[in-house]
């Protein structure tokens, strides 16, 4: 087993009528496999990520692409969940089995990714 440790913080003093300043920081026991890497996303065809048989993962994306295009990220039956223009990310713990795949919306962008599972699941 190994420990994956996420923090995610939210602030801002204009969005909101009060300032809002949120940190929350979670510490995950993973299992194998796991995966960090950088791909190429076409828009012709999806990039898959992990199959739909690899049970349940955190999943870490992030579109580091300089073309200003959307990457959509959806599970293997091609439901959209996510879009994230360049420089934006998402961390969320997938259902088990649905499988990850991600298609530009244009061109060919660059993501940064990683997924880890979750044990006895």
């Amino acid at each position: 087993m190994a420990t994956v440790i996420p923090t995610l913080t939210i602030s801002s003093t204009d969005s909101l009528s009060d300032v809002l300043s949120l940190s929350v920081t979670d510490t995950l026991t993973t299992q194998s496999p796991a995966e960090f890497a950088r791909v190429s996303v076409l828009h012709t065809a999806p990039t898959v990520l992990q199959a739909a048989s690899a049970g349940t993962q955190y999943l870490y994306v992030k579109n580091i692409g300089t073309n200003s295009r959307a990457v959509d990220i959806r599970i293997a039956d091609d439901s959209v969940f996510g879009s994230l223009a360049a420089g934006e990310f998402c961390f969320v713990p997938m259902k088990v089995d649905v499988g990850i795949e991600l298609i530009a919306l244009g061109g060919t962008e660059v993501v940064e990714y990683g997924y880890w599972t979750k044990p006895g699941e």
